[in-house]
């Protein structure tokens, strides 16, 4: 689940912060902690995401006075700033379109 938060540090940023989940983790019979199986398959980002677009929409939802109406990827933040790496960009439109329109999925 992402959670949301005020955006107290007067950056200009929009006044709340959406931090977006990883996959669920389960510590194996070693201790190591691994992926559990069900989202193993499921893109990192695409799962942070399409939770954090859901959390919004919830959000938005039980909120008059207090929507959200921006969205701003800080992407060094979010660790996609690689330009070599595609498979996070496509990952983060495709959980984009999905929220725009489900049928897309």
């Amino acid at each position: 689940m992402a959670q949301i938060l005020d955006n107290l540090r007067n950056d200009g940023l929009p006044s709340l912060v959406v931090v977006p989940p990883s996959r669920p983790l389960r510590r194996t019979a070693a201790g190591t902690l691994e992926v559990v199986p069900e989202f193993a398959t499921e893109s990192p980002a695409y799962y942070a995401t399409s939770r954090a677009f859901e959390a919004m929409e919830r959000w938005n939802s039980r909120n008059d006075s207090s929507k959200i109406e921006t969205v701003v990827f800080d992407l060094p933040l979010l660790g996609m700033d690689d330009p070599a790496d595609k498979s996070t960009p496509n990952s983060v439109l495709r959980a984009m379109a999905r929220s725009l329109d489900p049928e897309a999925g």
